[in-house]
C-alpha cells in the first residue's frame, strides 16, 4: 500500500493540474475498495461519416491495491444507437466485443499495466452487422469496460462516484465512452474568442454555471469536431485553483455537451462526490456555415451527482457571440 501511494504521489505531481489535486486518503480509499481503468489518454471520440478508418482510440492503465496485480481481465461491449427516425430501428443491444487479458497490457510509465485501445469505424460497423449507408450524422457507437479482477470482482458503469468516472482528473475512469458519428468540419469552425452570456429561463441551482467568465476562448480539442474551452464552475476557490477545461462537440446541426465532466474536486456542498456536468436531453444548435452566434446547452447535477447541494439535475443554457 505505502509503494501504491507514493506512486500516485509521484503521477500527481507530474501529470495533475493544481486543481486537479486529489488528498492521498481518498486515493486510498478508493483503491483499496475497488479498481479503476484510467483514461490516461483519449486520443480520438468521434467517428466521421466521411472516413471508416476513423477510430475511437484511448490508452487505459489500470490500477487497484496490488499495483495491477489484481488484474484479470477487461470486457469490451459495443452498441449501436440510431438517433435519427430512419436509424433508430436499426440500434442493437449491447454484446461483448472483445476480452483483453492482463497479458495483452504492457507496463506504463508508472508500472502499472495500459493499454491501447482502438476501433475504427469500420471494424464498429461490421461488428454490429451494420453499411455505412446503415449510418446516419448524430447516431452513436456506446463502448462499455467491464473490469474484472482475480479475486472476483467486476467495475464497472455504476460502481463509482463522480470523482472516479469524471474526465480530466487524477482517475479519468468512466469505464464508458459514447463516440458520436459526425461530418466533417473545418478546424477553424466553432474557434476563437467568443461573448458567454447565461441564457438560463430560471433559477440557476446557487447561480450561474460559469464565474468570472465574460469572454472565452474557443480552440480545436482532441477530435475535428471537439471544441473547449476555460472557465471556472461556481463552485471553484478562484484565486487558487486553474480553470477548468470544459468540452463540447459539433454533432451535424447540433451542439453537444461533454459526459462526465467535473466541477472541481472541491465542488459540492455536503458530500465527497463533486458535482458532475453532462449533456441535457435536447442539444443546442449548430450551423456548419455560420459560428458567429450558438448556444450550449447543458446539465448540472449529471447523472445526479449534484455534490449534495439538492438541486439533483439541473438545466444550464448559456449563448457565444463570436468577437
Amino acid at each position: 500500500m505505502k509503494k501504491l501511494l507514493l506512486l500516485v504521489l509521484l503521477i500527481i505531481i507530474t501529470s495533475c493540474d493544481e486543481g486537479d489535486v486529489v488528498s492521498t486518503e481518498t486515493i486510498a480509499e478508493e483503491i483499496t475498495r475497488g479498481a479503476v481503468l484510467r483514461t490516461q489518454e483519449y486520443i480520438n471520440n468521434d467517428y466521421l461519416i466521411t472516413d471508416l478508418q476513423s477510430d475511437f482510440h484511448v490508452v487505459i492503465e489500470e490500477q487497484d491495491l496490488e499495483d495491477g496485480d489484481l488484474l484479470d481481465e477487461v470486457e469490451v461491449y459495443i452498441q449501436y444507437i440510431g438517433n435519427t427516425s430512419v436509424t433508430e430501428a436499426l440500434s442493437t443491444q449491447e454484446v461483448l466485443y472483445d476480452v483483453i487479458p492482463a497479458s495483452d497490457f504492457y507496463e506504463g510509465e508508472f508500472g502499472l499495466p495500459r493499454y491501447e485501445l482502438n476501433i475504427s469505424f469500420q471494424e464498429a460497423l461490421s461488428f454490429v452487422d451494420l453499411q455505412l449507408s446503415d449510418v446516419a450524422v448524430k447516431d452513436q457507437f456506446i463502448y462499455r469496460l467491464n473490469l474484472k479482477l482475480t479475486d472476483g470482482r467486476n467495475f464497472t458503469t455504476g460502481t463509482s462516484s463522480s470523482i472516479i468516472i469524471a474526465y480530466d482528473t487524477f482517475y479519468s475512469s468512466p469505464f464508458l465512452y459514447t463516440i458520436n458519428v459526425v461530418s466533417p468540419i473545418d478546424d477553424t469552425a466553432y474557434t476563437g474568442v467568443y461573448a458567454v452570456e447565461s441564457i438560463l429561463d430560471g433559477p440557476a441551482p446557487d447561480g450561474e454555471t460559469f464565474v468570472d467568465c465574460y469572454t472565452v476562448e474557443i480552440t480545436k480539442g482532441r477530435s475535428n469536431t471537439t471544441r473547449q474551452f476555460y472557465a471556472w464552475h461556481w463552485r471553484y476557490h478562484r484565486g487558487i485553483e486553474q480553470k477548468r477545461r470544459w468540452e463540447f462537440n459539433i454533432v451535424g446541426d447540433e451542439i453537444v455537451f461533454g459526459k462526465n465532466q467535473l466541477s472541481s474536486p472541491e465542488g459540492y456542498c455536503s458530500s465527497t462526490a463533486p458535482i458532475l456536468l453532462g449533456p441535457d436531453t435536447e442539444n443546442g444548435s449548430a450551423d456548419i456555415v455560420d459560428d458567429t452566434v450558438f448556444e450550449l446547452w447543458f446539465v448540472e447535477g449529471y447523472l445526479n451527482f449534484d455534490g449534495g447541494c439538492g438541486f439533483n439535475t439541473a438545466p444550464s443554457r448559456y449563448r457565444f457571440t463570436k468577437q
